[in-house]
């Protein structure tokens, strides 16, 4: 009887030992700007070049009766000079996002170490007028292309927008038009523009003269 009772509290000792309950998810940002992250709806964490931060995930209980527990979370993840992107099956293209779908398992710690894949402009604007539009070309072979519009950003305001980095088969550069509220138009960029992986072009309005 005191075996059968020895065994039973072993057991039951096992048991409770071996019940893991939460993941984590860590992320790592090897970017040199800032990244921003959310997980399961969380607020918005802005992590800066070189930081890196945990989320505790809450799953179910996992013990060797359940076998592995997991549990899927959406997470938002975007940086200044990185995104998150996947390759379409059908046109094998690369589609960015700023979201997926991650899969926590109980006891365990997923990993996401950010490296940059981007390049970026960024735009502070110093002037007391507001920056009504700034436009994006991208120039190549001696064709200018319009990638983006930014609208509406007040003084003391920064905007970042994500673009292409130049690679050696596929060389361009970028130009930026601002316009503000005054109708001045700036020009800011050439054929000097040429970003890189984890390169920002800052473009600082400062006040007409």
């Amino acid at each position: 009887m005191k075996k059968l009772i020895g065994i039973t509290l072993f057991l039951l000792l096992f048991i409770l030992t071996a019940c893991e309950s939460g993941g984590k998810f860590a992320v790592h940002n090897e970017t040199s700007y800032p990244v921003w992250v959310s997980v399961d709806e969380s607020e918005v964490l802005e992590l800066a070049s070189g930081l890196s931060h945990t989320f505790n995930v809450d799953t179910d209980t996992q013990s060797f009766l359940t076998g592995e527990v997991k549990r899927n979370v959406k997470i938002m993840l975007h940086g200044e000079t990185y995104s998150l992107y996947y390759r379409d099956d059908e046109s094998d293209n690369i589609i960015y996002t700023d979201s997926t779908t991650v899969s926590i398992k109980a006891g365990k710690t997923l990993n996401a170490f950010l490296q940059p894949n981007r390049a970026s402009i960024k735009i502070h604007n110093d002037n007391p007028h507001t920056i009504t539009h700034a436009e994006i070309w991208q120039h190549k072979n001696n064709v200018q292309y319009r990638i983006a519009t930014l609208s509406d950003i007040p003084y003391g305001d920064n905007v970042s927008l994500r673009v292409d980095p130049v690679s050696p088969t596929n060389l361009f550069y970028y130009v930026v038009n601002v316009i503000l509220e005054n109708g001045e138009t700036l020009v800011y960029g050439g054929p000097e523009t040429i970003l890189a992986i984890d390169q920002q072009f800052l473009i600082e309005v400062l006040p007409s003269k």
